[in-house]
C-alpha cells in the first residue's frame, strides 16, 4: 500500500498551518488533526488533548508531524491538565505512530535547554526552568524511551524550535502602526530572542518530514538579538525614524516575561549536515514578515 501521505497533528496551530501548506505546495497528501468538531472532514481527523479519543491514522500515512501541545506559559504553571497533555498524552500519541511503523517528527522547544548557554548543540543536555520547558523535556524524554521499546529510533526526529513570528505576531502590528504614524514605541532591552519566520519553519518542517531525518535537530533564527535591535530592523525596513524607538526594560515596565533568556539562538551543525538547512538570516525573516 502507498505510505506516501502525511499526517500534521495540531494542523490548526500557526506552525501546523505553514507545515500543512508547505506539503501540499509540494503535491503531497495531507491529513491534519482538528479540535474544531465542526470542521472535520476526510482529511481533517478530530483530537483534543484535553479530550482525548481514539483517532484512525489514515491508510495512506507513512509521516507523521507532532506539533501539539499545550504552550502558554501560565497554563504550564498553573494548571494540572498541561502536564497530562505534554508528558503523558503526546508522548503517549507518538509511541502509537510510531508502533504503527510511521515516522514521526515531533516539534519541541529551546526552552529545554534554558537560555543560559549560547547556541547549545542538537545533543547537549538539557535544562529546563519555567514548567513548559521541564514538561517538554520530560515529553522528550518519554518519546526516546518509547522509541527505544519499539525499536523504531531511526524513525523519530525531536525538532526544537526558537521564536517564531508573522506579520500578526504581538508586537509588531502596534509598532508598525506606530512608526507609521511617526509616534514611538518602546522595545525592551531585557528581552532577547532568534527569531525566524513561520513561512521558513513550515518549509524547514515539511523539508525535514519529506527527507524522513531522524536524531535531534535544531531550527534556529541566526542571530541572537534584542527587542531593540530587532525593532530597529523593523524601523529600517519601513524607513522610519530611529529616533522614535525609546528604549526600554520588561522590568522598568513592571511587565513580568515567564521566560527571559540570556541566549535563545540553537546550534543546527547537525542538522546542516544531515539535511542541508541552515539558520535563518534576520534579513529573511525580515522579508517574509514584510512581504
Amino acid at each position: 500500500m502507498d505510505k506516501s501521505g502525511y499526517l500534521v497533528v495540531g494542523g490548526d496551530s500557526l506552525v501546523g498551518g505553514h507545515v500543512v501548506r508547505a506539503l501540499k505546495d509540494g503535491g503531497a497528501t495531507v491529513f491534519e488533526t482538528t479540535r474544531r468538531r465542526d470542521t472535520v472532514s476526510d482529511e481533517r481527523v478530530f483530537l483534543d488533548f484535553e479530550t482525548p479519543e481514539d483517532f484512525s491514522v489514515p491508510a495512506s500515512v507513512g509521516t507523521a508531524l507532532v506539533i501539539a501541545a499545550a504552550t502558554n506559559y501560565d497554563f504550564c504553571e498553573s494548571d494540572p491538565m498541561a502536564r497530562v497533555i505534554n508528558v503523558e498524552r503526546v508522548p503517549r500519541t507518538v509511541a502509537a505512530l510510531l508502533e504503527r511503523g510511521l515516522h514521526v517528527l515531533f516539534v519541541s522547544t529551546n526552552s529545554v535547554f534554558g537560555g543560559e548557554r549560547p547556541w547549545p548543540a542538537e545533543e547537549d543536555p538539557h535544562a529546563p526552568g519555567i514548567a513548559y520547558a521541564q514538561q517538554k523535556s520530560e515529553g522528550e524524554d518519554a518519546i526516546l524511551a518509547a522509541a527505544a521499546r519499539l525499536g523504531a529510533q531511526d524513525r523519530l526526529a525531536i525538532t526544537r524550535l526558537t521564536k517564531i513570528l508573522t506579520a500578526d505576531t504581538s508586537p509588531l502590528p502596534s509598532w508598525i502602526k506606530a512608526l507609521q504614524a511617526g509616534q514611538p514605541i518602546e522595545p525592551f532591552e531585557d528581552l532577547i530572542f532568534a527569531p525566524m519566520s513561520a513561512v521558513f519553519v513550515g518549509q524547514a518542517l515539511a523539508d525535514l518530514a519529506r527527507q524522513r531525518v531522524s536524531g535531534s535537530l535544531h531550527l534556529s533564527g541566526a542571530e541572537n538579538v534584542s527587542y531593540v535591535a530587532f525593532a530597529q530592523a523593523v524601523a529600517d525596513k519601513l524607513g522610519a525614524d530611529q529616533n522614535l524607538l525609546h528604549p526600554t526594560t520588561a522590568t522598568a515596565k513592571g511587565v513580568h516575561i515567564a521566560f527571559k533568556p540570556t541566549y535563545s539562538g540553537l546550534g543546527m551543525s547537525r542538522t546542516t549536515v544531515v539535511s542541508g538547512l541552515t539558520p535563518q538570516p534576520l534579513d529573511d525573516v525580515l522579508r517574509h514578515l514584510f512581504d
